[in-house]
């Protein structure tokens, strides 16, 4: 397998922008993209680090609790009481 690395650019419209070496030979070829990822700049890397502090109302409101509900845990409390009794029901035997 022959294979030739290249640095293109993504634009706004979704397009790759690439420029090839002349001449290469028709025919088939497989396109892989790969993010390069390029270094923060101190201003965004300034950004990322700071916090926002969220009242406890703020952080109810945005779902960030109650995480297990999908697993059908609605008290955790009850939860864990449950999985005690079971855990000491299998040492009985």
């Amino acid at each position: 397998m022959n294979a030739i690395e290249f640095e293109g650019h993504i634009n706004q419209e979704g397009k790759l922008e690439i420029e090839l070496p002349t001449p290469l030979p028709p025919g088939k070829v497989r396109v892989r993209i790969e993010r390069i990822e390029e270094p923060l700049s101190e201003e965004e890397a300034a950004r990322l680090m700071r916090t926002h502090p969220a009242s406890g109302a703020e952080i109810v409101a945005s779902e960030a609790v109650g995480g297990w509900a999908e697993l059908g845990i609605k008290d955790g409390q009850t939860w864990v009481e449950a999985l005690r009794k079971q855990r000491k029901e299998r040492r009985r035997w």
